[in-house]
């Protein structure tokens, strides 16, 4: 390199070091992907800007109920579904957790055998019955606190298959709870079939699904914090302490999700400023059965559809929620039809 091309190439170095950085352009703007005017652009976040269309779903739970659904109100979506009849019992999936509950969505109940050899055969048109609460607390399960009874175990009636055909009798008991796995044996009441069997926690989801007919876990519930609606039937408990299988909504009260019931403003009139006038409810049943109703002369179902439910995800963030329709294109019922639209 000469001397020449040697200056210039240092007078470069010195122009162009000396040259302000740029200043990058401010947008302001929704950044909310749910909203219709979201701007991937923007780089400082004003959501108050933000406009939120109301979107539909149909839950296809079919007309004679056979499918539980569950959904995911953020990506609008059926993250998972089974047939009601696939588990029988469901075993609390935490460090601590022992609770048990019952699959209620098959009109399940549960009777507890005290100081009798698990092997005695037992008649069960002598038994009490029991239902878990169905607003989800567990310290109100069917079973209840099992860990200090000696010399006891239950008898399960399976409830109903979607057909109406009664799915028969089991009876277990919980040899041990740990931190790590349950340890349960199970038989049929002639005491053939007679397992022990150990189911392991994992954490990941609220419960760990079992199918005492056969013998089997299987995989039920989305991950914790990945599905927010239970679409299925359930047994509702009526204050004179009667059963009743409905239909309904249970929600993820187990991720914080509340929710709160708005029956006197319109839906369309609803946004956030109403928000600090509700009281919200995390009891899983809050949303419930009542947002329809049965004609027993025309043998039809009709929504309420003055009814709207406030839901608060666990990231404080709100939908509205209202049931337009129970019936398919055919007339079929059981394909509630949900609209919601975020706050």
């Amino acid at each position: 390199m000469n001397k020449a091309n040697y200056i210039f190439f240092i007078l470069c170095i010195v122009v162009t070091s000396c040259e302000k950085s740029e200043i990058p352009i401010q947008l302001s703007g929704c950044t909310d992907e749910l909203a219709s005017n979201y701007d991937q652009y923007a780089n400082i976040s004003d959501n108050s800007t933000c406009n939120y269309e109301s979107f539909t779903k149909i839950i296809p739970l079919t007309s004679d109920y056979r499918y539980q659904i569950y959904y995911e109100i953020n990506s609008d979506s059926i993250v998972s579904k089974n047939l009601k009849t696939d588990w029988d019992i469901a075993l609390e999936n935490n460090l601590d957790g022992y609770h048990i509950i019952i699959n209620s969505s098959t009109f399940s109940q549960i009777s507890s055998i005290d100081n009798v050899p698990f092997e005695n055969i037992i008649n069960v048109s002598n038994l009490s019955w029991n239902w878990d609460n169905p607003n989800g607390d567990l310290n109100s399960t069917a079973i209840g606190d099992y860990r200090y009874l000696d010399n006891t175990f239950w008898i399960i009636d399976l409830g109903y298959s979607p057909s109406g055909n009664q799915r028969g009798y089991k009876k277990f008991m919980i040899e041990s709870v740990n931190q790590d796995y349950y340890t349960i044996r199970h038989a049929n009441l002639d005491n053939t079939e007679d397992i022990t069997i150990t189911v392991y926690k994992n954490y990941e989801t609220n419960f760990i699904y079992y199918s005492l007919k056969q013998n089997l876990e299987v995989e039920i519930e989305p991950l914790n914090n990945y599905w927010d609606l239970l679409f299925t039937q359930y047994t509702h408990i009526f204050d004179s302490g009667t059963p009743y299988l409905v239909t309904g909504t249970l929600i993820n009260n187990h991720s914080n999700l509340e929710v709160a019931i708005d029956s006197i403003n319109d839906f369309n009139e609803i946004n956030d400023t109403y928000i600090s006038t509700y009281e919200f409810i995390k009891d899983q049943n809050t949303i419930g059965y009542n947002w329809k109703e049965y004609f027993h002369d025309t043998q039809t179902f009709s929504i309420n559809s003055h009814i709207n439910y406030i839901i608060k995800k666990n990231n404080n963030t709100f939908f509205k929620l209202r049931f337009i329709d129970y019936y398919n294109n055919l007339g079929e019922k059981g394909f509630p039809k949900i609209e919601i639209q975020k706050l």
